[in-house]
């Protein structure tokens, strides 16, 4: 079974476009992230979700997913679609959870998985060397202090402790 197939919204571009409202409170946008809190768009708009869900949302993540945004795009595509899609070909799967907040959006996925077509094998190679280049994005940071001067010395991109 493919857990979290879009990666808890991330993989739908949404917050490519829009920060989620916890990593705009973290930037000091506090009234669009509070205005957010109260009306999210997703698991990743929400108090309790925002910051557990962080891993998607690294810089590495962010990265991956942007590469991923553009070969969707250049395949005619929704970045949604393209991640069905690809989940739905590999070999070891032969179930996805979806976690939908609307029928909207549980229609757009219930299409990704109808598309009879498969993504041509090309694609899937590109798809998986934006993976080989990313691997485990989840747990990559690109905001680690090089030393004491950067500030937040000892603490890790979400305060985690660093040894």
């Amino acid at each position: 079974m493919a857990y979290n197939v879009l990666a808890g919204g991330v993989l739908t571009g949404k917050y490519l476009k829009e920060a989620a409202a916890i990593d705009s409170f973290q930037a000091g946008k506090k009234e669009a992230a509070l205005r957010r809190f109260r009306e999210p768009r997703g698991r990743m708009d929400e108090n309790g979700w925002g910051q557990t869900l962080y891993r998607y949302r690294s810089g590495p993540a962010e990265e991956a997913t942007r590469a991923y945004a553009q070969l969707a795009k250049q395949n005619g595509m929704p970045l949604t679609e393209l991640s069905l899609r690809w989940a739905r070909q590999r070999a070891a799967v032969t179930t996805s959870l979806l976690g939908t907040s609307s029928l909207a959006q549980l229609d757009e996925d219930l299409r990704s998985f109808r598309e009879p077509k498969l993504l041509p094998r090309e694609l899937m190679w590109e798809i998986d060397r934006v993976h080989m280049r990313n691997r485990l994005p989840i747990f990559s940071s690109t905001k680690v202090p090089k030393d004491a001067s950067e500030g937040s010395f000892g603490f890790g991109e979400v305060d985690e402790v660093i040894p």
